[in-house]
């Protein structure tokens, strides 16, 4: 992952580490976090500052598609091939929960500015919400054809 100057347009920082290409990158409110996820089934969290890898997410099964953060920085959301939504304690790596319920692989994710509520979508034509607190599906979207 490469972090850009948006004044200049220059690289600033590269972040390397992935064993393979990087899928998915997202930075948080407050510009202390920059994390990437990658087809080597890994998040990883970095300081934007000095490019320095400061921890892995463990438990990552598959490529890391999507990823977004709460608004408030505490949550790191990830979605993966293996139709996955995880949820992550970015201070320190964790796995907090999965959101169960897609059925193919999961391409976004984006947290509603209160941070209580987690979307996703799918290749398996849904738009899933789900409570961030506790993983549970507040509601299903269909009626995408592609």
């Amino acid at each position: 992952a490469r972090v850009w100057d948006k004044e200049t347009g220059r690289c600033t920082r590269t972040c390397a580490g992935h064993s393979s290409h990087v899928c998915a990158v997202a930075i948080s409110a407050d510009g202390e976090w920059l994390a990437s996820g990658s087809y080597d089934k890994t998040v990883r969290l970095w300081n934007p500052a000095t490019g320095e890898l400061v921890r892995s997410c463990a438990g990552a099964f598959s490529t890391v598609l999507a990823l977004a953060f709460s608004p408030d920085g505490a949550l790191l959301a990830s979605g993966s091939r293996d139709t996955s939504v995880r949820l992550w304690n970015p201070a320190v790596g964790a796995f907090v929960r999965a959101c169960e319920g897609h059925s193919a692989a999961v391409w976004s994710v984006a947290f509603a500015k209160s941070g209580k509520v987690l979307a996703s979508g799918s290749d398996d034509k849904t738009i899933q919400l789900w409570d961030a607190k506790f993983g549970a599906c507040l509601r299903t979207f269909k009626g995408h054809s592609d």
